[in-house]
């Protein structure tokens, strides 16, 4: 039996991505990719429950953890069957407006969460992908200046200087927590066309997904509570009435689709935004800001070339 793996498919959109998939994707196992495996475990009896979709699996997955990455992998390897047919990168964190936090491996926990956890966790389970299956990476239109979001938009400078801030211990406040939230999804559309490129011959997807705005995630936990409030209470009553604003359900729906459904095999290489495929941002076409990212993010994660398919030099 064959895999699809989501990450963070225990709320939000992973959750309802992984509600869709039990229903389009009977025959395969669905694999939820979770930091809590008690709330990972509690949405698989709610999947089952609507669908009664019986190949359901909650693994630990902590993407601020290169170790936890890697036993993630471990694990799924003492499965049964570890023929993988998709994987949604879809886990990550919501804009860190406090002190500046790190991961267990020392980056800067945004960038190191958003961005290092899913590539690592990607070029590990390569060797176990099939051909004709996919890759999507979760990123979001903030990425994108150009997408007026109201988010502080990116600011890529190098890699390592993403992991690594130059003033260790600063507040991040909410401009700066914003910016390192939307350069993290740059980073994230940017790894799209970079694997996207390089698995041609392998006749592997890869794609990048936007959710657009979806209030009732939790995107705004950690911002001030008039905002949050504002977010996550009055802005859902207005989701049919604004471009892009979307309920979870929709943009988990619109997720599980553009991996799997029939009518989307079509799709590689592409960003898909508010049901459509458009033009992301310029910097995510950048040669250089590519090359520095993906250069920089093996280095950091310190992967091995027998640990994977594609070169990495």
């Amino acid at each position: 039996m064959k895999s699809i793996i989501i990450t963070g498919a225990n709320s939000g959109i992973g959750f309802e991505c992984a509600m869709h998939m039990a229903k389009i994707a009977p025959n395969e196992q669905i694999l939820l990719a979770c930091r809590n495996v008690r709330q990972g475990n509690l949405a698989i009896q709610k999947i089952k429950k609507e669908t009664n979709h019986q190949h359901l699996i909650c693994l630990k997955l902590d993407l601020a953890s290169l170790e936890s990455v890697k036993n993630f992998k471990s694990n799924f390897l003492k499965l049964q069957n570890s023929a993988i047919t998709a994987l949604i990168n879809n886990a990550g964190i919501a804009p860190n407006i406090k002190d500046t936090a790190y991961t267990k491996d020392s980056f800067e926990i945004t960038f190191g969460t958003n961005h290092l956890g899913g590539f690592y966790l990607t070029l590990l389970l390569l060797p176990y992908i099939e051909k004709d299956g996919s890759i999507t990476f979760t990123a979001s239109d903030t990425h994108d200046p150009n997408a007026k979001t109201g988010v502080e938009p990116p600011n890529y400078t190098s890699t390592k200087e993403l992991a690594f801030p130059k003033v260790k211990n600063e507040k991040a406040g909410m401009k700066l927590g914003q910016r390192r939230y939307s350069t993290s999804k740059l980073c994230n559309v940017m790894t799209a066309y970079i694997l996207h490129n390089k698995l041609i011959d392998e006749n592997i997807r890869v794609n990048a997904f936007d959710p657009g705005l979806t209030p009732g995630t939790g995107f705004t936990k950690n911002f001030p509570a008039p905002l949050h409030f504002v977010v996550s209470r009055i802005m859902p009553l207005f989701i049919r009435f604004k471009k892009n604003m979307n309920s979870p359900k929709t943009s988990g729906t619109r997720l599980a689709n553009l991996t799997f459904a029939n009518e989307f095999q079509n799709l590689d290489g592409i960003y898909f935004s508010d049901g459509e495929v458009i033009k992301s941002s310029t910097d995510s076409y950048n040669k250089s800001y590519q090359l520095d990212l993906w250069k920089s993010s093996i280095e950091l994660t310190g992967i091995k070339q027998e640990e994977t398919i594609i070169p990495l030099t």
